[in-house]
Parts: structure tokens; C-alpha cells; sequence
């Protein structure tokens, strides 16, 4: 539920955390000038769907995990004075047989109410960040163009195309890079009929789920394996420090998603140490994903955006606030 701003003008900290399949992300967020100002992003490995795919159940050690990092994002929400919380979740948490035990951890460390999104409205809140998350000059390039967020999470992958603010195409499809690890790669470097395993099956999920979509010659990628992916493949330190948008090419996607499937995890690893914690043996998944959704889609380019589902979330708390 939103809470709407007590009065015109007001400044209000909201705190939004998107509880993942693979992390629980904290963003403290401000609004100024009709738009969403960052204060402060917390980034938290859970792996929370951990032998999930086959169970059905969250484990114990997935809870502890949660536990341990929601612990840390609420010493941050009153450091820094944030007056609302909005948690979230996604894949994992609609999936989960047993998701009362995660409701009742979410409620008992933060005092807040647990909201599992749709498949549906992870795409919306997806699509509203995605967007906001990229350069002016970007999105003047990208008028009259019909452009597909894809957001690989650790469980689903979420497709979105729109024009501009208007989505005129929305699916969840339940394949994220933790998942596809999961049930197709049983070694690091994964063997190559793996690999095509893999492929053959999330291509044959998006002809069954994406057969209402239109060709996107451009995409956005909103999650952490593309954030993850733009960094090594520019070298920067952070996107921010990004001139203009980064973005890649098909061919460009695909060097990577044979480099990393031919790599160790350790080797992985050590590509960048400080950002691959939880993500270095999954990445490679995340990486075919994208490949597959961008040859599927006919895309020229993936275009990535440091905006996500907590933006998106943000957003729509302050915009409803303010109407």
C-alpha cells in the first residue's frame, strides 16, 4: 500500500528493497524537482531461490542469509532518516511453497509488510526504472522506436516493450540466470551440450511466451548481470562514471557469453573482485539470457540502465504520492 506525502512539498526519504531470487537490494531515495534523487544503494547477497527450482521450498541458510543482510539495509534506513519502507519480491518469492517463512522474517526484522509483485507488475515497476535510469539524450534517440527492458533476475526474466511511457507488451518469463544454472550446468566451466541445452530452452520459452512481441531494434537492460557485463566490457569502475549511455552490440554479447562459459568461476572471479561476490557463477547464464532475448528480438543493441525494480518501485510511490 502507498502512503501518500502528508503535504504539498514535503521531503520524504523512501527506503524500497527488492528482495531477489539472488540479492535483496536497499535504495534510499529522495524526490526533487519531479524526479528520484539517490541517496544511498545497499546491495546484499541472498541466493534466496538456492535449490528452489527443485524443491519448491526456501531453505534455512537462504532465510539466514536474508536475515542477516536485511539486518544490515535497516541499520542504513535509520542512518539515513528514511521516513517510509516498501519491500518487495520477486521469482523466488512467488514461487516459494513454503513464502509465509520469508513473510514473517521481512515483518519481524523491519516492521514492514512483505509485497510479492507479479510476474506483471515486476515488469511495470522494471520498465517505469529502466527508463528513468537512462541519459536524456538516449531516450531522444529512442522516439518513435519501440524499445524492450529485459531485466534477467536470478529466477524470471522479465520483457517489457514501449513507446516513450506507454508499455504496450508485458511478460515474465520463469527462467533467471540462478535457475538456469541450476537445472543446466552441473560444472564451471559448463560443457558445451549444457550450453545448447540451455540455449534450446529459453529459446523455446520465448516462442511460446513472446509470440505477441514486436522486433525491438533497441533494448535496455535493467538488472545486475548487464550492470555487471557493461563494466567489464568498458572497464569502468561504476556506471555513473559513464560520459553518455553504455551499451553493446549482438557480436559483442556473444564474445562474452563464449569467454565466460569458457572460464572457471574462480577465473570469473577474478575479472572483477569486487563485484562478482554471488554473481560469478551465475553471470554466464545471465549473459546467454540476454544473447538469446536480443537475437530473438532482432535488436541492433542492448543499451544498460543502473535503474532497476527498487527505482521503479520509488518512482511509483512518489508519483502516486503527488497526483
Amino acid at each position: 500500500m502507498v502512503v501518500r506525502l502528508g503535504w504539498e512539498g514535503e521531503r520524504v526519504r523512501l527506503a524500497t528493497i527488492d528482495v531477489g531470487t539472488n540479492t535483496a537490494l536497499l535504495l534510499i531515495s529522495e524526490w526533487k524537482d519531479n524526479r528520484l534523487i539517490e541517496v544511498y544503494n545497499g546491495v546484499g547477497f541472498v541466493r534466496l531461490g538456492e535449490g528452489m527450482d527443485a524443491s519448491g521450498r526456501v531453505s534455512d541458510d537462504a532465510l539466514a542469509r536474508l536475515q542477516a543482510v536485511l539486518f544490515s539495509h535497516m541499520e542504513a534506513i535509520r542512518r539515513f532518516d528514511a521516513a517510509h519502507i516498501i519491500i518487495t519480491g520477486t521469482s523466488a518469492s512467488r514461487d516459494a511453497q513454503d513464502g509465509h517463512r520469508i513473510h514473517t522474517l521481512v515483518r519481524n526484522m523491519t516492521g514492514t509488510e512483505f509485497t510479492i509483485l507479479s510476474g506483471e507488475e515486476e515488469a511495470k515497476v522494471t520498465y517505469l526504472g529502466a527508463v528513468a535510469g537512462m541519459p536524456e539524450s538516449t531516450l531522444r534517440s529512442f522516439l518513435g522506436e519501440t524499445i524492450t527492458v529485459i531485466d534477467v533476475g536470478g529466477g524470471s526474466t522479465e520483457f517489457v516493450q514501449g513507446k516513450g511511457e506507454d508499455i504496450h507488451f508485458k511478460k515474465s518469463l520463469n527462467m533467471g540466470s540462478v535457475r538456469m544454472t541450476e537445472r543446466f550446468f552441473s560444472s564451471q566451466p559448463a560443457q558445451g551440450e549444457e550450453v545448447e541445452s540451455g540455449r534450446a530452452h529459453f529459446q523455446s520459452m520465448m516462442k511460446e511466451s513472446l509470440a505477441g512481441s514486436l522486433p525491438s531494434r533497441y533494448c535496455i537492460g535493467a538488472s545486475g548481470t548487464p550492470i555487471i557485463l557493461s563494466l567489464l566490457h568498458t572497464g569502468l569502475k561504476e556506471l555513473s562514471d559513464a560520459e553518455s549511455a553504455v551499451s553493446m552490440s549482438v557480436s559483442e554479447l556473444d564474445a562474452w557469453s563464449r569467454r565466460l562459459f569458457g572460464m572457471t568461476r574462480s577465473e570469473v572471479t577474478a575479472l572483477y573482485p569486487s563485484k562478482m561476490k554471488g554473481r560469478a557463477d551465475v553471470l554466464p547464464a545471465g549473459v546467454l539470457i540476454l544473447l538469446e532475448a536480443l537475437t530473438y528480438l532482432r535488436s541492433e543493441r542492448l543499451f544498460v540502465s543502473p535503474f532497476g525494480v527498487r527505482h521503479g518501485v520509488a518512482l511509483r510511490y512518489f508519483l502516486e504520492s503527488s497526483s
